[in-house]
């Protein structure tokens, strides 16, 4: 039996995230093969991709970027649906000798005026190159799961960033890209 939580809706991406403070960068096509691989776990699943820089950059490459994935539809098991889609992304990379490993978290956070929590940890990657790191939270609920990343300053080290202000960031974008399904 599937459970609804709150009213169906679908992921939209705008033009804008975090009230006009990032703008829209990225806009590729979603990776429609993410419904296929979680079609035992969200029914008539689409996918949905954007990502933001700071309006205020000076730079093509200036300042954090924020990605925004994610797959609505009808969500079977929002916490199962989650862990799947975040294996799913933990696993995509052109490298195969790329190794992710979650180092901090996952944590439940639920923000101050937040309509729910959003599970945030901080994930490791080694390969060729180096050591890189990278925040990322997410939710689940019987519409859809998302995933919000952020670039890093890599020579900050992973405890030092702060995933409660990130998880606040990613409950204002669950509400920026929520738009309500009409009954």
């Amino acid at each position: 039996m599937t459970t609804i939580i709150g009213n169906p809706y679908r992921l939209e991406m705008p033009k804008a995230l975090l009230k006009g403070a990032f703008t829209e960068s990225d806009h590729s096509a979603p990776d429609q093969g993410i419904p296929m691989m979680l079609s035992g776990q969200i029914e008539h699943g689409v996918s949905a991709f954007a990502a933001y820089q700071p309006a205020d950059r000076t730079t093509e490459t200036s300042g954090p970027v924020l990605s925004v994935t994610g797959v609505y539809g009808t969500v079977l098991n929002p916490v199962t649906a989650r862990d799947e889609f975040l294996k799913i992304l933990d696993s995509r990379t052109s490298d195969p000798d790329t190794r992710s490993t979650v180092i901090i978290g996952p944590r439940t956070i639920t923000p101050q005026g937040s309509s729910g929590p959003v599970s945030c940890r901080i994930v490791q990657k080694v390969d060729d190159f180096g050591t890189t790191w990278q925040p990322d939270c997410s939710w689940a609920d019987g519409s859809a799961v998302a995933h919000v990343s952020q670039t890093v300053d890599f020579k900050k080290p992973p405890a030092e960033f702060d995933l409660e202000a990130f998880a606040a960031k990613t409950a204002i974008i669950r509400n920026e890209v929520r738009v309500p399904i009409a009954s």
